[in-house]
């Protein structure tokens, strides 16, 4: 080993031997060492004569002289892995580490001299230690070495052996996670913004971590990224040379780690100076390759940080620089679709892939923000936004139609995860738009619909299962593929919703089976969080992350809005074909197990609703002995019920929303309202139903409530619904009519005016 060869004749302080500095001491040793070499049989090899030498050493002493011997007989570049790891395990990787980590050298020897060969050996031999505990335990003393390179000066060698070591262990997977639980991140990002010597690697070595690890580099030392990213973001603005690209792509890479709590550790400084220097790439004519860096920072931004930042930042013109942003960005993420998309072969369009997604990521950001009107853009530009859209999304459509369902496809992972790609800013532009582009649109519906089932077919065969044993999760794979594919179903769920609103698209997705799709769709998210549903123990619900238990309600609640248009359009279908019997059960199931608490309210008042409009249909299928019956309607009688009350107005004489319920009123009101309609149509067509809801005494409630209520403290809303409520009632069922007369909807009527249901008790209303 030439490089390892420095070969100071001296003891090692690392188990506090003690150093003899006499040159007769010295030379004995060395004397001893060589007969013991001269010794060795000559027909043994160098690094067998090596390894020998080593394990005759029996103590520190002996096999620091040993080793200093071993660099003279081998030189390293001459070594193949297998000689290299038996090598090292005769030198003994926690030698090195005694080694490294002794502060004391014989009298007139460099300070650092064991700690510089210790680190020159380990950096020559470190792939052959790669997973020992005891290497990333070493990595609290390299972090030491780089943060402090001016005690080094004099042995750079140290410094470059340190980052290599670094390198090395951070080219894996357990190497990286234990630089982050030894918080060398910190020491990493101050070596490079101080520019000390090799500060290029502590860049390299970080850029490792954090596009592997993602956020979870910065959870012990979220003031690491704030700095890193005020320096980096800053040389950016200020740049306007090719090294501003190389910024650029670094920057998209890092922004896809941000820790949620750094954003707002400082966060003007570095967003300030992104923004500015993403200007000055997105106003500049530039070639392909710098437009396509400028559009996926572009992107990974908007996406981590939101499209009001292009909005809001200030950037020297306030406001009016961000709308002017905005708007380019849109148009030139089009003109890329379109450039990237038309007349293009597939596998070219595939070769553009990269810059492509940037666009799609932009494209959907920005369409979701357009339509809640966040911005108030001038009728012109939002003319030409329409038609730029309009134009790119037809080549989406088009790129689509041309692609078909194949193994070339579904087994080329590149392919088909740009397709999804696809797919998925389609179905944000579908959410919105279904006017524009009819024709293609359906055209394309069943490749979707295919790629959808394909994905969700592939993903279920995926699916965890986990049996608990007191504590103990024991997980079972139900397959071996290790690639999960996009869900590109839950992106195309709000376009479906509108899809299913029309008669052409809806017949078309009626042919292509979508609805028993949605089906086993709607129970695999009810599997994925049932652990907090029904009677289970509060260490099974936290271990459902709550973005899951979003993410699952909000796709439960678009496919009953889906099942709801099919019911509502296709009445003779729903009443004759026995799926719809099945999702009714299902419901009937699975409605009462939902936890009554505000964030599932919603899941709850659309499945609820969906299962009344479904039983019109179905209610002769369904016998009155069925239990589950009655726990839905139960349930569905406590939504309507607990939405309003008295109690909490201001003057306990006006009938308010619920305090439960208020914050999230604009999304229940609708089902609220459609829940009432559909409840008061079945009252006719079962007449058990009026028996139950006088049990339950809520419609004697309603009364005793509305005798409380001022006039004029009733909502007009309100009052319809409940009127009609009490009538159906009233009249589908005598006993009804009897126990409402005893409890005074007479003086309810004369106190609102309620004119149908005055007519029906035969009461006058001045």
């Amino acid at each position: 080993m030439a490089s390892c060869g420095r070969s100071r004749s001296s003891t090692p302080g690392a188990d506090q031997p003690e150093a003899n500095s006499e040159s007769d001491q010295m030379d004995m040793e060395d004397g001893k060492e060589e007969r013991s070499a001269r010794e060795l049989p000559l027909m043994l090899g160098p690094v067998e004569r090596g390894i020998m030498i080593l394990r005759r050493a029996s103590s520190d002493t002996e096999r620091f002289a040993a080793l200093l011997m071993v660099t003279k007989l081998i030189k390293a570049e001459e070594l193949d892995d297998v000689n290299k790891k038996k090598l090292m395990e005769a030198v003994g990787l926690s030698f090195l580490a005694r080694l490294l980590r002794t502060n004391e050298v014989p009298e007139g020897c460099p300070p650092f001299m064991f700690k510089s060969i210790a680190l020159t050996i380990l950096s020559c031999f470190i792939s052959s230690c790669l997973g020992n505990p005891t290497l990333y335990g070493l990595i609290p003393v390299l972090s030491e070495i780089i943060a402090k390179p001016e005690m080094h000066d004099d042995d750079l060698t140290l410094i470059k052996d340190s980052y290599q070591c670094l390198k090395s262990i951070a080219s894996e997977k357990v190497g990286r996670k234990a630089i982050i639980d030894f918080e060398a991140v910190g020491s990493l990002v101050d070596a490079y913004i101080t520019e000390s010597y090799c500060y290029e690697d502590a860049l390299e070595i970080l850029l490792m971590v954090f596009s592997e690890e993602g956020s979870r580099t910065w959870e012990d030392e979220p003031e690491a990224f704030t700095k890193l990213m005020n320096h980096i973001a800053r040389e950016f603005a200020l740049d306007h040379g090719e090294h501003k690209f190389t910024l650029c792509d670094f920057l998209t890479e890092m922004l896809l780690s941000l820790p949620l709590p750094s954003v707002e550790i400082g966060q003007a400084e570095w967003k300030s100076n992104l923004h500015k220097g993403l200007c000055d790439i997105i106003f500049s004519k530039l070639g392909r390759e710098h437009r396509d860096s400028g559009l996926r920072l572009a992107g990974t931004a908007m996406e981590c940080l939101g499209v009001s930042w292009v909005l809001h930042m200030e950037t020297g013109t306030g406001e009016t620089k961000g709308r002017q942003l905005l708007l380019m960005l849109v148009h030139l993420a089009c003109i890329e679709v379109r450039m990237s998309l038309e007349d293009k072969t597939f596998e070219e369009a595939v070769a553009l892939a990269s810059p492509t997604t940037s666009c799609y990521t932009i494209l959907e950001l920005a369409i979701v923000f357009l339509v809640n009107g966040a911005v108030n853009f001038e009728q012109k530009q939002k003319q030409q936004l329409y038609a730029a859209l309009k134009g790119a999304f037809k080549a989406v459509l088009i790129f689509l139609n041309g692609t078909s369902v194949d193994d070339s496809l579904l087994e080329n992972s590149k392919n088909h995860l740009f397709v999804c790609a696809t797919i998925r800013v389609l179905g944000a532009w579908l959410a919105e738009e279904t006017a524009a582009n009819k024709e293609e649109v359906y055209k394309t519906i069943p490749f979707i619909i295919k790629i959808c089932k394909y994905n969700f077919e592939h993903n279920k065969r995926k699916t965890v299962t986990k049996s608990r044993k007191k504590g103990q999760s024991k997980v079972n794979y139900k397959d071996d593929s290790k690639v999960r594919l996009p869900d590109v179903l839950r992106f195309l769920l709000p376009g479906l919703c509108h899809l299913t609103a029309e008669d052409v698209p809806r017949h078309i997705l009626i042919e292509l089976e979508i609805e028993n799709l949605l089906f086993e769709y709607f129970n695999y998210h009810w599997s994925s969080i049932k652990g907090v549903f029904g009677p289970q123990s509060k260490e099974d619900e936290l271990e459902v992350p709550s973005d899951r238990i979003y993410s699952a309600c909000e796709a439960m609640d678009t496919i009953s809005n889906i099942f709801m248009n099919i019911v509502v359009q296709e009445p003779e279908r729903v009443k004759t074909d026995h799926f719809y019997y099945t999702l009714l059960k299902l419901i009937f199931t699975k409605v009462p197990e939902i936890p009554f608490e505000d964030r599932y309210l919603r899941l709850c008042g659309n499945s609820s609703t969906l299962g009344l409009m479904i039983l019109r249909h179905q209610h002769i299928n369904v016998k009155s002995t069925d239990f589950t019956i009655f726990r839905f309607v139960q349930t569905i009688v406590r939504f309507l019920w607990d939405a309003h009350n008295i109690e909490e107005s201001r003057d306990y004489a006006t009938l308010v929303v619920s305090s439960r319920y208020e914050l999230h009123w604009c999304n229940l009101i609708d089902l609220w309202f459609l829940g009432m309609h559909t409840l008061s149509l079945l009252l006719p067509t079962i007449p058990w139903l009026c028996d139950f809801l006088i049990e339950s005494e809520w419609p004697q409630t309603i009364i005793t409530t509305l005798l409380s209520v001022r006039e004029g403290g009733l909502d007009v809303g309100l009052k319809g619904a409940f009127e009609d409520f009490l009538c159906l009632l009233s009249k589908s069922s005598k006993p009804a009519f009897n126990i409402l007369k005893e409890k005074g909807v007479e003086q309810v009527c004369r106190n609102h005016k309620l004119e149908e249901l005055s007519k029906l008790f035969n009461v006058k209303v001045s």
